[in-house]
């Protein structure tokens, strides 16, 4: 009898020893999984010479980083490691380290360093200069510029396609958008858009190209097989670029002088709401979680958080003085 209570109670302690082992893993996955998914939102300050960095599971700041000066472009590599900042004003690129939040090197460039893009193999920086009309190529291991690729007058902003073969270059002062190819940084097309061009986003589902027309008040949608405009359709003051919700197939423009967004059917290109945030916005991302845009406000120094299943202004975060954003702000770490 003793013997056999002794087993039972062996036995009960292997269980109980276990039931803990299975929820120490399940509690290691849980923490693990949240690790995974804090997503970051990396803001210029473009009048305060900083990046403020907002933890959105929390939508609070956690860290301001000092750049360089006037910082106005971001782009977040695709591997989520480093986040690179133009700094216009002395010309120079800033490159963040996500897992640190330091900068860990600086890259001199051109006159006015502006829109940057990245190839999706994260080996190739362009770099749009406002004051050359030139893109630079910059190699991302050597941090070498490969490249000066002389575009149009005043070139804006940058967008590159899935399968890393073409860089779409918006022109501001000569109202064109331009086709190049990535392989032999060879111009292959350049078409005529709308007045003062600035803001260029991919579709890659419908295979077209949003370009934002700041003087004309529109957005020129570019059948990117054809190279030719297919539509455009009117959203309000100064608009400035584009954010695409694929949930709720809809476009999202920021209008800068209008302080607002216009909130754009997809397929129809008619507008379904415009919504009022902060005063200025510029940069725009749509949240991974789908159901929030964060939206920069340059003249408020705010970041707008919108709702994008109601359409409502969620949250506003005060950021930093001139706050752009303009480009690929939110990573995960």
């Amino acid at each position: 009898m003793g013997y056999k209570r002794l087993s039972q109670n062996n036995l009960i302690l292997t269980l109980q020893a276990s039931i803990k082992s299975v929820v120490l893993v399940l509690i290691f996955w849980v923490l693990a999984a949240d690790a995974k998914t804090q997503n970051l939102a990396f803001i210029t300050n473009q009048l305060a010479d900083s990046v403020s960095v907002i933890d959105t599971s929390e939508n609070a700041i956690i860290k301001t980083i000092k750049v360089g000066v006037k910082p106005a472009g971001v782009m977040a590599s695709y591997d989520n490691k480093v986040v690179y900042i133009s700094n216009p004003g002395n010309q120079e690129i800033s490159i963040i380290d996500v897992a640190t939040l330091e900068i860990i090197k600086r890259v001199t460039v051109g006159q006015a360093p502006l829109a940057l893009a990245l190839t999706h193999d994260n080996k190739t920086l362009f770099v749009a200069d406002w004051y050359m009309s030139s893109v630079f190529a910059i190699n991302t291991q050597t941090l070498e510029i490969e490249k000066q690729i002389k575009v149009g007058n005043a070139a804006a902003g940058l967008a590159v396609s899935k399968d890393d073969k073409t860089l779409f270059v918006v022109n501001e002062y000569d109202h064109s958008l331009m086709f190049i190819d990535i392989a032999s940084y060879e111009i292959q097309s350049e078409i005529k858009v709308g007045k003062a061009p600035y803001g260029v986003t991919i579709d890659d589902d419908k295979q077209v190209l949003y370009v934002v027309n700041v003087e004309s008040d529109d957005v020129s949608v570019v059948d990117i097989k054809s190279k030719k405009v297919i539509n455009t359709f009117p959203v309000n003051t100064y608009p400035y670029i584009t954010a695409i919700d694929k949930i709720n197939n809809r476009l999202i423009v920021t209008n800068k002088r209008d302080s607002s967004v216009s909130v754009v059917d997809r397929d129809s290109y008619e507008e379904i709401k415009k919504i009022y945030v902060g005063e200025m916005p510029e940069g725009i991302n749509i949240h991974p979680d789908g159901k929030h845009a964060y939206i920069a406000n340059w003249f408020d120094g705010s970041v707008t958080i919108l709702d994008i299943n109601n359409l409502e202004v969620a949250d506003t975060i005060e950021t930093g003085e001139g706050s752009r954003a303009y480009g690929n702000f939110i990573v995960e770490r």
